[in-house]
């Protein structure tokens, strides 16, 4: 994961990671999809599954999958994005140049990802398992997306840094591990709760993406149809899809 990592982040045109972190926040800002909205969660499942077919194209071999990291069980970060270094080489999983891509740099972006983990007080660290009952106790999607954006929302502001802004918070490869797990918490929260849907009037609707396929949200909400599946588990930890 880590050499795949690092030769997605080297890739300076749009199959490398610097075009798709920018889909999120600057400079596409085609994320726009938080709290209240029913595209939250479609919207990065669909962000992942593209993120993640680029990456496998850097290692075709190995069969690259994205990591989910278990806030809801682990009480830091994955040892492998919170150290600095490696064998003496700088860790790519643990900070990112920030090059957006097809613009020109502002003077008042930053050069390259931040973390301020534990400062902000207003944060629940990690682990959140005494959540999880609350997390799953929804049986309505609207409800159930409402809960996730919370808790999400609480780990970025967590982490702190890039990962506390939009703009930003793509550009770290933790964005992408948190991320597989909110998508992983939807997954065991959709076996639970077979047929329901987001609101039928944006089941249709196509998702903003860079690079076809263009997914509707109804494309989204069976993920083994696009070619992957989680552990269903509450507790296990630090998997791949």
């Amino acid at each position: 994961m880590r050499a795949a990592w690092a030769d997605f982040a080297a890739v300076p045109d749009d199959r490398g990671f610097q075009y798709y972190a920018g889909w999120h926040g600057v400079p596409f800002g085609w994320c726009g999809r938080h709290d209240g909205d029913p595209l939250f969660l479609p919207w990065h499942r669909a962000y992942l599954y593209h993120l993640e077919l680029a990456l496998q194209d850097r290692d075709p071999a190995h069969g690259v999958t994205l990591p989910w990291w278990d806030w809801i069980g682990e009480r830091d970060l994955p040892a492998a994005y919170g150290v600095r270094t490696v064998s003496g080489k700088p860790n790519p999983l643990y900070a990112s140049a920030i090059t957006p891509y097809a613009v020109k740099r502002r003077p008042d972006w930053p050069r390259k990802t931040s973390r301020a983990v534990g400062a902000n007080p207003g944060a629940v660290p990690p682990p959140l398992g005494q959540r999880w009952d609350w997390l799953m106790e929804p049986t309505s999607y609207m409800e159930f997306s409402r809960r996730i954006t919370l808790l999400h929302n609480n780990i970025h502001v967590w982490i702190g840094g890039s990962m506390g802004q939009v703009d930003w918070a793509a550009y770290d490869p933790i964005f992408w591990a948190h991320h597989a797990m909110v998508d992983r918490l939807w997954r065991i929260w959709q076996n639970r709760n077979p047929g329901a849907l987001p609101p039928a009037d944006v089941l249709d609707t196509p998702l903003q993406l860079g690079k076809p396929p263009i997914l509707t949200v109804r494309q989204t909400l069976d993920v083994k149809r696009l070619g992957y599946d989680y552990a269903l588990s509450a507790t296990t930890v630090g998997g791949n899809r």
